[in-house]
């Protein structure tokens, strides 16, 4: 099984990607910064975030907003997907409304690198 693949010292893939998924809320909030997780995530998946953050911050300078959101973890699950890849959804409660992270991982060098991240919004 991929999980056995990884080191017994790093944490689960759920417990990671829950971690990170927490982190990049923060981000996008404006709590964070992106370069928090630059070991964790790919060149490219890097460049996205640092540009969603950006674009946040404008957006909540524009609109003269930016609290620090309550984060509430309810749920991470994964699924292996091809050989050394993970696919996982983390829900999370964010200020009172259940939002979902989309992540996107493989292992590289024994190590889980995040390909992709996406917050999945509702079209309402």
């Amino acid at each position: 099984m991929i999980a056995n693949q990884l080191s017994n010292t790093q944490k689960s893939p759920a417990k990671l990607f829950a971690e990170i998924s927490t982190a990049y809320i923060e981000i996008l909030a404006g709590v964070r910064r992106p370069e928090q997780l630059s070991r964790w995530l790919s060149d490219k998946a890097f460049y996205d975030v640092t540009q969603r953050s950006m674009r946040r911050a404008r957006q909540q300078a524009l609109a003269g907003t930016g609290t620090r959101p309550t984060i509430i973890l309810r749920q991470s699950k994964i699924f292996p997907t091809d050989k050394d890849a993970f696919q996982g959804v983390v829900l999370l409660e964010i200020s009172s409304v259940l939002r979902a992270v989309s992540v996107r991982a493989e292992i590289i060098n024994g190590r889980l690198r995040i390909i992709e991240i996406v917050l999945i919004s509702s079209s309402s």
